[in-house]
């Protein structure tokens, strides 16, 4: 049944009719058209009664989604898309679940429904970080405020503030649980684990756990905290650690390896840290609980990296090529290692001495076992034949006690060059020395008088200012012997040789004698994946400034924003195979849930509300559909 237009031919002209028709099928002559009623010369009806006509049968029949009026209004459009896709996740890890099981074992009664505000304080990281008061006002703007079972949720700050008290109470047990599942869901590997950190600063200076320490924010007048992460080789975070600020990279091993160890069961992995990680203590302790270990060496500070390093020992006629690195292997014995330190302080003391002079020491060094309890008195006499002077013996004797219980070990060590970095970083270092150069000219060509030789320290300290206080190191001041007023300089070409020796190269040290040195390389490079978690938890889920001064918030601050990387890596690895994940969630952003309202009719005033999901585009629908969402326009889960 259809409205149309009849034309009729009559002596004085054509008529046109507005009548009513149906399609019908006769016998013998197919489809045709039967008109029902005749409403009338078209010329008749003016666009009110056109109006007024549709109106009525809108009324009558009560079909007012069919309505064909202008008067849409957009009431309002909140956030949707987001919010499904990392419910999804949130939900596929059963964290819900999780957080509620846990808190039943922990507490005898919880008042509040924590999982819901936790869930959403998480997935606020992931879509746009505010403070905790911020997210009261953030969920008025997404679907959260039309879904079931949180239309009604309070949305006083204070719930938030309890639920992340309640989410640190859980935390050992939610991180293992979560560990669990994720070996269930995505087959962790945990044969390698990295391990690094990073800080994060305050505004205020009211936490127990917040002080000044090295800043990797480059805010180094702000007091800050330290966060480590473990993750498993292929990125998951399975554990956190946040320490006091001023804690330093190495003293945070021992924790990590003894909860791996003790918590996670994890009866074999290889450790793999980062530089500023190594120490004695460190590498004891992960032997201790049975590990491995690959760890990068800060071979500028290694006493034991110099020796490869000295007397042209290190060359690159002979290597390997493995991903753009030529890569060399050295085994260092730590007697070796004694022997040539000792020559090392000898000669630097101006001690002249032969072969045969050093003899007494070097067989004293070769003989040492792991088991000996080294005692001054019981060497004094050895070296006494070889060291004339008491300060310097004693040096040596503490050199060699240092090593007490290694005198066996062999020392793995992987040299890698980059040939590439090796070039820029000349590069860059020249043009500084250059601009450096010719503000030194400038600084004593001018200053004549005594006046302007006072100012000349001020001015050669704003010189070296900041990143710059580096460079000091590539020049010599020339001072006045009597004044010590600076009147010159000269380069240190001797400092500028050895950096160029050291550019472009990085050394790896690692117990496992099993693994062929490019495996080493390749899984060192791996904890790469722990720089970028870094770079996520700052620019991602923007874990800074942290705005809580209890010690309680602030742990559990961190945890949040852990758990909604947790989330982005499950979407980024899982789900997208590792490539990027913010083209996807701009366009799944797209994704609007809208409340609209209809006037049927301006003369009655008639007009109904309704809500729906704007339209799913195809390119949204494949990365919904990458999480296990099929029909992201299905509005079950929302109340009207």
């Amino acid at each position: 049944m259809f409205p149309r237009i009849s034309k009729a031919k009559r002596k004085s002209g054509t008529y046109e009719y507005l009548v009513i028709s149906e399609s019908v099928r006769v016998k013998g002559k197919g489809s045709t058209t039967r008109n029902i009623a005749n409403l009338g010369n078209i010329k008749r009806f003016s666009n009110k009664d056109v109006e007024g006509l549709i109106d009525g049968l809108i009324k009558i029949f009560k079909v007012e989604k069919y309505a064909l009026s202008d008067q849409v209004e957009i009431v309002e459009s909140l956030e949707h898309g987001s919010i499904i896709l990392w419910r999804k996740l949130w939900n596929k890890m059963g964290l819900s679940q999780m957080v509620k099981s846990q808190l039943r074992q922990e507490k005898a009664k919880v008042e509040i429904e924590a999982e819901k505000y936790i869930e959403i304080m998480v997935i606020n990281r992931c879509v746009e970080a505010l403070s905790k008061l911020g997210v009261t006002r953030w969920v008025e703007r997404t679907c959260y405020k039309a879904m079931k079972g949180y239309h009604k949720l309070p949305l006083d700050v204070t719930y938030f503030y309890r639920s992340m008290d309640y989410l640190l109470s859980i935390k050992e047990g939610l991180e293992f649980a979560l560990f669990e599942k994720m070996k269930t869901l995505f087959s962790v590997n945990v044969k390698l684990t990295f391990y690094d950190i990073t800080s994060t600063f305050f505004y205020s200076t009211n936490c127990p756990i917040s002080a000044n320490g090295h800043s990797r924010d480059n805010r180094p007048d702000l007091e800050q905290i330290v966060v480590g992460v473990v993750t498993s080789y292929e990125g998951y975070p399975i554990k956190h650690f946040v320490f006091e600020g001023n804690t330093k990279d190495e003293s945070t091993v021992a924790e990590v390896v003894e909860e791996l160890k003790k918590t996670y069961n994890i009866e074999e992995t290889t450790f793999v840290g980062d530089r500023g990680m190594i120490s004695k203590l460190n590498l004891d302790k992960i032997k201790g609980e049975g590990f491995d270990y690959i760890m990068g060496v800060k071979h500028r500070q290694s006493e034991i990296m110099a020796m490869l390093f000295s007397q042209g020992e290190l060359k690159w006629e002979d290597y390997d090529k493995y991903n753009g690195l030529k890569i060399q292997e050295r085994n260092i014995n730590v007697t070796d290692f004694l022997i040539w330190k000792s020559k090392e302080l000898l000669r630097k003391a101006g001690t002249s001495f032969t072969d045969k002079d050093f003899a007494p020491l070097r067989k004293m060094i070769l003989n040492l076992k792991d088991k000996d309890e080294l005692k001054y008195k019981s060497y004094k006499e050895i070296l006494e034949k070889v060291v004339s002077e008491i300060k310097l013996r004693r040096r040596i004797f503490r050199l060699i006690k240092k090593y007490q219980g290694q005198y066996k070990n062999s020392l793995r060590t992987i040299i890698c060059l980059n040939d590439e970095r090796k070039a820029i970083t000349k590069k860059k270092r020249d043009a500084t020395i250059g601009v450096l150069s010719e503000a030194l000219d400038k600084l004593f060509s001018n200053h004549n008088n005594d006046e302007e030789m006072a100012a000349t320290e001020k001015r050669l300290g704003g010189i070296f200012k900041g990143h710059k206080a580096r460079f000091r190191k590539f020049f010599k001041i020339d001072r006045d012997k009597e004044t010590q007023k600076a009147f010159g300089y000269s380069v240190n070409q001797k400092a500028i040789d050895y950096e160029e020796e050291m550019d472009g190269i990085f050394i790896l040290t690692t117990s496992r004698q099993d693994m062929e040195a490019k495996k080493v390389v390749e899984s060192y490079k791996n904890l790469k994946e722990v720089e970028m978690l870094f770079d996520d938890l700052k620019n991602f889920v923007d874990i800074r400034p942290v705005r809580h001064w209890l010690q309680v918030r602030v742990r559990a601050h961190v945890f949040i924003c852990i758990l909604a990387l947790l989330l982005k890596r499950i979407f980024e690895i899982d789900c997208l195979k590792g490539k990027c994940v913010m083209e996807p969630l701009e366009e799944i952003s797209k994704s609007k849930l809208v409340k609209y309202k209809v006037t049927f009719s301006e003369r009655e005033d008639r007009s109904k509300t309704f809500r729906t999901v704007s339209n799913t585009t195809s390119m949204q629908k494949e990365y919904f559909k990458m999480v296990g969402i099929r029909n992201p326009m299905n509005l079950e889960n929302f109340v009207w």
